[in-house]
């Protein structure tokens, strides 16, 4: 099976207009590393602002996000992401963030399909089990400044690829804003993969969440409109039902209250947060084995109010 999800990705990055940064690295007497990688600027510089306030990119980087096997659409103040086929690959091997770079004293954090060919995060990409060896890969990379030679040269030493586009952007951005929101579906997977469910037995996945305003209280007003507000449908053949009250962020501790409260008493610390918040607010299975729903979780309008 080869899906060329590295090779739709980085067609679709291709069409965004923005300012390019194009790193060529050659080979030399240290390393046998050789290719180019072309960033892509949507308002990690100042010159770029406009490019990171536009919502079609943001669309398409998301789409990018999945290596092109979702759509997204944007309606009623609401983002909709649909994933008819291989869902597991387009959320938890492309999507979730999970490659992390060292751009001179801060942390971005790289997402896409251009994670399946550098095997990151290693145990997860091998429980899905889908592989690409691309020529062309395609990474998002969330960050406050543009990546350097450094970050090429680490890129295609992972990848193996060529030629690697990247697509940059700021967290606090419309673009940035586009890509957390677009992960409502890859939360409900990540959290059934957290169970240890077999998430290989999805074949579908869809959902919806509700997009806030954009503040400087946007890392937390996203997290809320995903935990509160997040609505899945995920299709499966064979659900553990002792899992259906677990899938759910409701099912946390932490429930109930807005995410900035959590993560100030946690200092700051995402990693000492209960990770069962980290879950749609309502989830839906349907077991296409016996046909049968089970749903967890509501809609939180109480929080969600607050944020729109």
């Amino acid at each position: 099976m080869n899906l060329e999800v590295n090779e739709k990705a980085y067609k679709l990055l291709d069409t965004i207009e923005t300012e390019r940064k194009i790193i060529k690295v050659e080979k030399n007497e240290n390393s046998e590393t050789s290719g180019e990688v072309i960033i892509l600027d949507m308002g990690v510089t100042d010159k770029t602002k406009d490019a990171g306030d536009k919502v079609e990119y943001g669309i398409i980087t998301a789409e990018a996000a999945m290596g092109g096997l979702g759509k997204i659409s944007i309606q009623d103040n609401k983002i909709y992401v649909s994933i008819l086929e291989h869902p597991s690959i387009a959320t938890l091997s492309c999507q979730m963030a999970g490659w992390r770079f060292k751009i001179k004293d801060t942390i971005a954090v790289g997402s896409g399909p251009a994670k399946i060919a550098a095997i990151v995060p290693k145990e997860t990409i091998n429980r899905i089990g889908y592989f690409e060896s691309p020529e062309k890969a395609a990474l998002l990379l969330e960050t406050n400044i543009m990546p350097n030679e450094e970050t090429a040269k680490k890129i295609l030493e992972k990848t193996k690829a060529k030629k690697v586009i990247v697509g940059a952007f700021r967290g606090d951005s419309m673009v940035g804003l586009i890509n957390i929101l677009a992960r409502v579906v890859e939360m409900g997977f990540y959290r059934m993969d957290y169970l240890k469910f077999d998430t290989n037995k999805a074949s579908s996945g869809e959902g919806f969440a509700p997009i806030p305003k954009l503040t400087t209280d946007i890392m937390y007003t996203s997290n809320d409109a995903l935990i509160y507000g997040a609505d899945v449908t995920i299709n499966v053949n064979g659900w553990d039902e002792n899992l259906t009250d677990k899938i759910s962020s409701s099912s946390s501790p932490a429930y109930g209250r807005p995410f900035k409260d959590i993560f100030t008493e946690a200092g700051g610390d995402f990693y000492k947060i209960d990770l069962g918040i980290f879950a749609p607010a309502k989830i839906t299975i349907v077991d296409t084995k016996n046909n049968k729903g089970y749903v967890s979780g509501h809609i939180n309008d109480k929080i969600i109010s607050k944020i729109l």
